[in-house]
């Protein structure tokens, strides 16, 4: 997960995993999102609003409508680990804002992370993120990945931040 391509995949499997029931896609895929949990407590750097959503669309175009904060840090480093079906398939350590500079200069990254409004550098100010469905990204090219997907899955992501952490779990379904 040390390429931008890799930011690009696992920003693409973040945003599935917020929709909360949508069978699209040319209407070959159901996504259930049985929770997703902001889990380091009180003073969690980055957190999602609990009722964000992200719909995929009949032509696998992605949407949202979504608020995320963070007070603010100056290094992140991100471990990820996918279970499926109850077996570990990834388990990756990122640097995110070295992996965040590499994706900037990437055509494909910079317009997933544009489009979300998510910072290209660190350090990252404290800030309020929010998108709307006014925006739209093709996940089109993406499509025969989501078989992969296929099964109930388990994301923990752990960021380590210089100013605390942040927390995420998500239970998805496809």
């Amino acid at each position: 997960m040390n390429s931008p391509r890799s930011v690009i995949v696992f920003l693409a499997i973040l945003i599935l995993c917020h929709a909360r029931r949508a069978k699209a896609c040319n209407g070959g895929y159901e996504l259930i999102l049985h929770s997703i949990d902001n889990c380091a407590g009180e003073g969690q750097v980055v957190t999602i609003d609990p009722k964000s959503t992200v719909s995929l669309t009949e032509d696998c175009k992605v949407k949202s409508k979504a608020t995320a904060r963070t007070i603010g840090f100056k290094k992140a480093q991100m471990d990820v680990t996918i279970t499926k079906n109850g077996l570990p398939v990834v388990k990756e350590s990122v640097d995110i804002c070295a992996n965040l500079e590499d994706a900037a200069n990437n055509k494909e990254a910079a317009e997933i992370i544009t489009m979300f409004g998510v910072p290209d550098h660190c350090p990252v100010a404290a800030s309020e993120i929010r998108t709307d469905e006014s925006q739209t990204y093709s996940l089109e090219k993406y499509k025969h990945h989501l078989l992969v997907a296929q099964g109930r899955s388990i994301i923990d992501v752990l960021v380590k931040h210089d100013k605390g952490e942040s927390c995420f779990k998500i239970d998805l379904e496809n």
